[in-house]
């Protein structure tokens, strides 16, 4: 989904709803200030005391609330049901269904649905509208892959059947993704009007500026106990200010900002699984990826270059001096998650050591002969591009990186891109990126060697190619569920980790970080993925 960023300013004055008269002194500008202030505290105890929420959420949605096309992550949560959701453990809990069985052939999937769910203009949510809704997402082009669906078919009222043309055991994350469209109210204005069955009813969408929705009174789940949730686009800076003013209840922060005190406010640590990491291109460069663009890097494709930023990197120092503390160490992409395998993790004593670093590349035949302060190995220095594009922490993660480099002899020039202009270099540059799905076949993306420079350029980018992975990640994806499939996601690690053939330098685990109104409470959120759910959790949220 393409999104816009909303001016700041033109946003603040909309909810400040105050008008600039002009000032004969300082001191009348003080006290205005002052009065405005105080008017906007006053309106948070108005929303406190009638159950109403804003909260800032940043970029707009531009392509609107169509649940079909995927990419509205926790929004989704909001109006719509899914069929199953994630549970506080990462695991999978029914939503709109009652249960699932699979064929001994593991290519159908029959899942059944409660009866007494109802969208918000009163009809009844039927299998019809599930099988209406997948196969829609399907033939439009949807952000999610469903190409694994052969055929769905709506059975009766309450019993929808996926056929599969290949084993998938995956597929329950597919089945927790979309949010259930009602067909007879599907058309080209759903977008900017959605119907649902969440939590919430939608109400109103003044485009730059908010989205309005109030409780769903004939929800079938747990009640939201926020009566009205307004949401407003505004960036991490001016979220914050208008956090401070009153105008805003809760909004996301860095932890730069965590750390300065905000009378009637407080800030919210919740532990997640973003994770950020750089991945290294795998092969020798002098050939085209499947999708046309260059492959390879003489640099990065050599091991004990990867090996030896992987033990020179103090990841510590990145969670303290750039995270400022709100973030853990992470040496598998993976801490948190149920799939991940301990013992492809790095101990302490295993990274932050620039000696051992030196020594793996002079091992491995990198050698100062110039004593220009960068390695050579028959004639190649060791200097490569490493791209990034901006957001949170992102730069400064990117500069560490650079820095710790340049201790061992590794030249690493940073450029900062788009994900448009990535896409030239993304086979042949080593790329700083951004993963924490809560999905175990988020390790296909990651290094299935068959997708390499494939349909999505961002998959594999690095063109990753073991062999011993490829038969793990076939067996997974041909296992009956999850459970079934864990074993082979676990030992492909020893291969993927930086004890194997360190296709990544993973760097970080990045918290999530809240200013919130004294009073507010988020309940229990569940572990937050890369680009956060923090909506998942949304009826338990509450004035105390």
């Amino acid at each position: 989904m393409k999104f816009k960023k909303v001016l700041a300013m033109g946003l603040a004055a909309a909810l400040c709803i105050t008008s600039l008269v002009g000032c004969s002194s300082n001191n009348a500008s003080s006290n205005s200030s002052s009065s405005s202030s105080q008017e906007s505290v006053s309106k948070r105890e108005e929303r406190k005391k009638n159950n109403e929420l804003i909260v800032a959420i940043g970029e707009e949605p531009e392509a609107g609330f169509d649940a079909t096309t995927g990419g509205h992550g926790s929004i989704t949560r909001v109006f719509f049901s899914t069929l199953f959701k994630r549970d506080k453990k990462l695991g999978f809990e029914n939503d709109l269904a009652t249960g699932y069985k699979v064929s001994d052939d593991k290519l159908t999937w029959t899942v059944t649905i409660r009866d007494d769910a109802k969208f918000t203009d009163g009809e009844k949510v039927t299998a019809q509208d599930v099988a209406f809704t997948y196969q829609t997402a399907k033939e439009s082009g949807s952000e999610i892959d469903l190409t694994m669906i052969d055929k769905i078919t709506a059975k009766d009222d309450t019993t929808i059947e996926f056929k599969l043309n290949r084993t998938y055991s995956a597929f329950m994350e597919r089945l927790a993704y979309l949010g259930i469209v009602p067909e007879h109210a599907y058309d080209e204005n759903f977008k900017d009007n959605p119907i649902g069955s969440g939590p919430y009813e939608f109400v109103q969408w003044d485009k730059g500026q908010q989205v309005i929705a109030k409780a769903n009174e004939n929800y079938y789940g747990d009640k939201p106990q926020i009566k009205q949730l307004t949401m407003v686009f505004l960036d991490t800076d001016a979220a914050y200010s208008a956090v401070q003013k009153g105008d805003v209840d809760v909004c996301q922060i860095n932890g730069n900002l965590a750390d300065k005190k905000v009378d009637g406010a407080k800030v919210i640590d919740i532990d997640s699984i973003e994770c950020y990491g750089v991945e290294f291109p795998m092969q020798k460069s002098g050939e085209k990826a499947k999708d046309g663009y260059d492959m390879g890097n003489n640099v990065t494709s050599d091991e004990a270059i990867r090996k030896a930023l992987n033990t020179a990197v103090d990841r510590q120092k990145i969670v303290d001096g750039v995270l400022n503390g709100y973030g853990t160490v992470s040496t598998t992409g993976l801490e948190q998650m149920p799939w991940e395998n301990k013992d492809a993790e790095l101990s302490k004593d295993e990274y932050a050591n620039v000696d051992e670093a030196k020594k793996i590349l002079a091992d491995g035949g990198w050698k100062d002969s110039d004593s220009d302060g960068i390695v050579e190995k028959d004639g190649q220095k060791a200097e490569f591009k490493l791209l990034y594009t901006e957001g949170n922490y992102r730069q400064e993660m990117a500069l560490e990186f650079v820095n710790v480099a340049k201790e061992i002899g590794i030249s690493v020039n940073l450029e900062v891109r788009t994900w448009d202009t990535i896409l030239d270099d993304i086979h042949k540059e080593a790329v700083l990126f951004g993963f924490g799905s809560g999905d175990p076949s988020e390790l296909y993306n990651l290094y299935y060697g068959p997708i390499a420079g494939g349909t999505v350029a961002w998959d594999n980018a690095g063109c990753y190619d073991n062999k011993n992975v490829n038969k793990d990640i076939d067996k997974a994806l041909d296992a009956t569920d999850e459970k079934e499939a864990l074993p082979y996601w676990k030992d492909l690690q020893k291969y993927t980790s930086a004890k194997g053939d360190a296709p990544y330098c993973w760097l970080v685990n990045v918290n999530h970080v809240y200013l919130a109104a004294d009073g507010f409470d988020f309940g229990n959120p569940v572990v937050q993925p890369h680009g956060g759910r923090i909506f998942d959790n949304v009826t338990e949220w509450s004035w105390k």
